[in-house]
């Protein structure tokens, strides 16, 4: 396996705002590494210029300590799976997991000697004859996986492959993924818009919008001290509660709050309903075993989340704890220390 850094990359499509504006990162040596961030940020645009399928405008790219950033993509040693798996329609599964073999001169016993692991390693044996269009989304995903396996690259690249699936086959298949590369060893660089893919599978995520990075760090890191306004509403669901101070200061949740321009942000889960002042509930969402409640905390309307097993009514006291306040400036939406 091998070690990747991003160095101030920066990519333009046009004359308008630029893709990427000096993004730099390192993935360790068989590290799973994610690029989360809502569409248009940039990540897969990232991704395709780690593959070699895009150019930077500017900035250095390398893998296991060699530049490559006017390498062709072949002679990266990287695999690439799509978001639309890529599978050859004409051919079968066995053929489509070894066709990159042969491209490269592979003998013929050692194809098929990595075929049939790829193959029992992804349960795809009973499969093998079969052609895509004969194959549901999930084993056509698994294909594609496969594919790239039998490669025994450097660097795992991945863009959103579980897109495609439905969500109870893309909550099992997130843990085989997770699983799979552990055991493989593998460097592995995953684009994904879904922060509980980012969070259940990374080591570390690397969070994108319009561009620039917003943080980075594991996915605990991220949850518990987001580093911007973004980053504490774009992970979490329901994501954190953003107040302005003002309001916050009105509704008497928030105690000892600093001096200053400032937003207060507090994780549904860390408001504690049963204690602290009444506020009225204004919507009640069951899930599961846990409730989530919109309040109406006097010019603010957070959203808490209790057990499902408390009692209903039209109100309930709330408190935020001044140790689960998150402070950020209310200019750039930057984090702020808490006092």
């Amino acid at each position: 396996m091998a070690e990747v850094r991003v160095e101030n990359i920066r990519k333009s499509f046009g004359a308008g705002r630029p893709v990427l504006e000096g993004v730099s990162f390192s993935v360790a040596d068989g590290e799973f590494v994610s690029l989360l961030g809502p569409s248009g940020c940039g990540k897969t645009t990232l991704l395709r210029i780690i593959a070699g399928l895009e150019y930077a405008y500017s900035g250095r790219l390398s893998i296991g300590g060699r530049e490559v950033s006017d390498v062709p993509p072949k002679d990266r040693d990287i695999a690439f799976v799509f978001q639309n798996y890529a599978l050859y329609p004409h051919l079968t599964v066995e053929e489509n997991v070894a066709m990159g073999l042969k491209l490269r001169g592979v003998p013929a016993p050692e194809i098929a000697r990595r075929t049939a692991d790829a193959a029992a390693r992804l349960g795809l044996e009973p499969l093998l004859k079969r052609r895509p269009a004969a194959l549901s989304g999930g084993q056509r995903q698994r294909v594609a996986l496969a594919r790239s396996l039998v490669r025994e690259p450097r660097v795992f690249l991945l863009d959103e492959p579980l897109s495609n699936l439905d969500a109870v086959l893309r909550e099992r298949t997130r843990g085989e993924l997770k699983l799979l590369f552990k055991r493989a060893k593998g460097t592995v660089v995953y684009v994904t818009h879904d922060q509980v893919e980012a969070m259940t599978m990374s080591d570390r995520v690397v969070l994108l919008h319009e561009g620039k990075i917003q943080q980075v760090g594991t996915p605990e890191d991220l949850y518990r001290r987001p580093a911007s306004v973004f980053a504490a509403t774009f992970l979490g669901a329901p994501p954190m509660n953003i107040v302005p101070r003002a309001d916050a200061e009105r509704s008497g949740l928030f105690p000892d709050l600093p001096e200053g321009d400032l937003l207060v942000g507090v994780r549904p889960e860390e408001l504690k309903v049963g204690e602290g002042r009444e506020a009225a509930i204004v919507v009640v969402e069951p899930v599961g075993s846990y409730t989530i409640l919109t309040l109406d905390a006097g010019g603010a309307a957070p959203r808490a989340a209790r057990p499902r097993t408390r009692s209903g009514g039209a109100t309930c006291r709330v408190a935020a704890p001044s140790g689960a306040m998150h402070l950020f400036d209310a200019a750039d939406g930057g984090r702020l220390p808490n006092p």
